[in-house]
C-alpha cells in the first residue's frame, strides 16, 4: 500500500496561561493577533473540523484586545511614576522645599486618567504634592493590574479548551465511523465456532468473577497460569523489538504530582481517568500511560538540534478510571482499571516536516510488530472531531477479533507537535541568549502504543484458538521458556460463559 504523504500546518503557535494552579501552554495568543501576523481563521477552521464551537476564537479576541489595552495603560501609567520620579529629583536637586503636603490638583488627576503628565503642570506642583500625585498613580496601576488579571484568566480559560491546530487530512466530522482506511494487513479470520476472548481465557484459569470483584471491584483481574506467562512474554518481547530499533527503555514512576500531572494531561483527564492517591504530604495521581512521566521528564530542557530525535521505549504499569466507558467491555480483560503498556514516545526537531515523518516511523514500527505476531490488523486515520486536545492527527492500528468479525483498538499514535512541549517549555536551542533570535522554538513530541499487554493478549488468544488451547506465535515462544501452546486448564463448563 501507498500511504499519503503529508505536509505541516506550519501556523501552528502555541502559549501558555495558567488554570487550577496549573501552568498550562496553550495556542500562541499571537495565533489570534491578525494585526501581528497571527491566522484566527487557521483557529476558526480547526475548530469547526473538529466540531467544537467556532465562535470562542472571537471570544479570544475581543478578551485579548481588552487585555492588551489594560496592559499599554498600566505600561504607561509606570511611565508616569517615573515622571513623578524624575521630577522630584530635579526638585531635590534643585534644593526646593518639599512644600505643603496638599492633594494634587484635579486638573493633574484628569491628566493622569488620560495616561499623560505635561511636564510644565508637574513643575508647577510642590515635591510633596508630586509624591501624593505618584501614590494615585499606584493606586491607579493596583486596580489597573487586577482588572487586566481578571480578563487574562478569563481569556485563558477559554482558550485552554481549544485543541491543537487539525491536521488537513483528518476529515471534519465527529463520527468515527468515518475514519480513514488507510492500510491493511493480514488475512481476517472467519468466525466458525470460535469463541470469544473472555471465553477462551476463562478456559486458561483466568478469573474475573465474584472473587475478583470482591478483591478489587469492578474490571478487576486474577491471570492465572500461562497467561501470566503470555504476559511476560509479551512485556519482554515488546521492549527488545524496541531495543534493536535504537528506543532507550524507560521504567518511568507510577504516579505523579498534581503540578507535573496538570502539564501534562488535559484537565477531563483528571475526573474521566485519573486515580487520585492520598497519602503523606501531596495528594498524586497515578498515571495513565508511560507517556505522561516520560513527558515530564523534558521540563524546561533544552535541545539541540543534533540530539534529536529521541526514541523512548517506555514501560508501566497504567491506570484508569474508565468513567466515559461504562458498561463497555465489563467482561475480561480488554478493558480494565490497570494493565501493562509499552509505548514508544520520540522528541524531534520542529523543522523540515522531521516530526510528520516521525510519526509514519512509528506506526510502521507498531505494524511491523504486529505482523510478527501474525494479527491480522488495519490502520486508519481518526477523524478530527474524536481527537484529544494535544493530537493533530492520530492513527489507529486495530487488530482483527474474529469472535466478533471487527477491529479494535490496540494501538494510538499521535503528532502532538508542539502542543505539550510549550507546556513543559522543552525548547530548540542552547538556553543563551547570545546569537539566537527572540522567537521561541519547542521541539516536538509524539507517542504511540506499541503493546496495551492485556488488549494484545485478547487477540493472540482470539486468532490463535484451536482444540486443545491456545497456540503460541513463533515470535513470543523464547520469551515463553519455548512454551508452543497454552492448554486448557479448566472444564469450560465449570466456568460462566461470557455473554
Amino acid at each position: 500500500y501507498q500511504r499519503r504523504v503529508h505536509g505541516t500546518p506550519s501556523e501552528c503557535l502555541f502559549f501558555f496561561a495558567t488554570r487550577r494552579t496549573f501552568v498550562f501552554k496553550m495556542l500562541d495568543i499571537l495565533l489570534f493577533r491578525a494585526d501581528k501576523g497571527g491566522n484566527p481563521d487557521l483557529v476558526r477552521e480547526s475548530q469547526r473540523r473538529r466540531c467544537a464551537k467556532v465562535e470562542v476564537v472571537d471570544e479570544v479576541i475581543a478578551l485579548d484586545n481588552e487585555w492588551r489595552r489594560l496592559q499599554g495603560k498600566g505600561d504607561n501609567l509606570r511611565k508616569l511614576v517615573g515622571v513623578c520620579s524624575k521630577a522630584v529629583g530635579e526638585k531635590k536637586k534643585a534644593k526646593e522645599e518639599d512644600g505643603i503636603d496638599a492633594p494634587p490638583p484635579d486638573e493633574l488627576i484628569a491628566f493622569v486618567q488620560q495616561e499623560n503628565l505635561p511636564k510644565e503642570k508637574l513643575a508647577e506642583l510642590s515635591v510633596n504634592q508630586i509624591k501624593n500625585l505618584s501614590k494615585i498613580i499606584d493606586k491607579e496601576i493596583q486596580d489597573n493590574d487586577k482588572v487586566c488579571a481578571e480578563k487574562e484568566a478569563e481569556r485563558d480559560k477559554i482558550l485552554g479548551n481549544i485543541g491543537n491546530i487539525v491536521h488537513e487530512l483528518c476529515r471534519p466530522t465527529a463520527d468515527e465511523d468515518l475514519n480513514d482506511v488507510v492500510s491493511t494487513w493480514g488475512t481476517p479470520g472467519a468466525k466458525e465456532s470460535k469463541l470469544n476472548h473472555v471465553d477462551l481465557m476463562l478456559k486458561l484459569g483466568m478469573e474475573t468473577g465474584d472473587i475478583a470483584t470482591k478483591t478489587a471491584g469492578g474490571r478487576a483481574f486474577f491471570l492465572v497460569g500461562p497467561l501470566v506467562r503470555l504476559q511476560l512474554g509479551l512485556i519482554s518481547f515488546a521492549m527488545d523489538f524496541l531495543g534493536k530499533k535504537n528506543y532507550t527503555p524507560v521504567y518511568p514512576p507510577f504516579f505523579m504530582t498534581k503540578d507535573a500531572m496538570g502539564a501534562v494531561a488535559q484537565l477531563s483527564d483528571f475526573d474521566d481517568q485519573l486515580y487520585k492517591v492520598t497519602g503523606e504530604g501531596e495528594d498524586k495521581y497515578l498515571i495513565a500511560t508511560s507517556e505522561q512521566p516520560i513527558c515530564a521528564l523534558h521540563r524546561n530542557r533544552w535541545f539541540s538540534d543534533k540530539e534529536l530525535p529521541i526514541r523512548y521505549a517506555g514501560y508501566s504499569s497504567c491506570f484508569r478510571k474508565e468513567v466515559g466507558s461504562h458498561g463497555r467491555d465489563t467482561l475480561g480483560i480488554f478493558r480494565v482499571h490497570q494493565f501493562e503498556k509499552i509505548e514508544q514516545f520520540c522528541v524531534t526537531t520542529n523543522k523540515d516536516n522531521k516530526s510528520w515523518e516521525m510519526m509514519e516511523e512509528m506506526i510502521k514500527v507498531a505494524e511491523e510488530f504486529y505482523q510478527t505476531l501474525g494479527i491480522p490488523y488495519r490502520v486508519v486515520r481518526i477523524v478530527a472531531g474524536a481527537l484529544n486536545d494535544a493530537a493533530s492527527m492520530k492513527y489507529d492500528l486495530e487488530g482483527w477479533f474474529p469472535a466478533s468479525q471487527t477491529y479494535r483498538e490496540l494501538v494510538s499514535c499521535s503528532n502532538c507537535t508542539d502542543f505539550q512541549s510549550r507546556r513543559l517549555n522543552a525548547r530548540l536551542g542552547s538556553g543563551k541568549q547570545t546569537g539566537q533570535t527572540n522567537a521561541k522554538e519547542h521541539v516536538h513530541m509524539l507517542n504511540s502504543t506499541l503493546c496495551a499487554v492485556t488488549r494484545v493478549m485478547c487477540a493472540i488468544c482470539e486468532n490463535y484458538q484451536g482444540p486443545e488451547g491456545i497456540t503460541i506465535p513463533e515470535a513470543l515462544r523464547p520469551y515463553m521458556g519455548g512454551m508452543e501452546i497454552m492448554k486448557w486448564v479448566t472444564n469450560p463448563d465449570t466456568k460462566e460463559k461470557a455473554k
